[in-house]
């Protein structure tokens, strides 16, 4: 089960992704390392069709990834879950930040 706001268009869509995320705080960057004093989201698509497919997690110092049911997992870069059109997740399309509240 999940939740979709209402005045959010289409939840298949990378705006639509990223919409959420700009209204919880977040900027968009073009850097994908992690930021000491910085939370950020990585959003993967699918290539063939530029439609999200997965979302990574940085707390400052790893990246952080729910694969399928009950699947957590660390992972330091993003390419670890890059591939191309045959892979699950993607590539990584846009990285966004916001401040990590003290």
């Amino acid at each position: 089960m999940y939740y979709w706001p209402p005045d959010v268009s289409d939840a298949n869509l990378l705006e639509s992704w990223t919409e959420l995320f700009t209204r919880a705080g977040y900027e968009t960057t073009d850097n994908r390392d992690h930021e000491p004093g910085f939370e950020k989201v990585a959003i993967y698509v699918d290539p063939a069709e530029m439609l999200p497919s997965h979302v990574a997690r940085s707390d400052g110092r790893v990246w952080k990834s729910k694969l399928g049911k009950g699947q957590d997992i660390d992972h330091l870069s993003l390419d670890v879950l890059e591939g191309n059109e045959k892979d699950e997740y993607g590539i990584v399309d846009r990285v966004l930040r916001r401040p990590i509240k003290p």
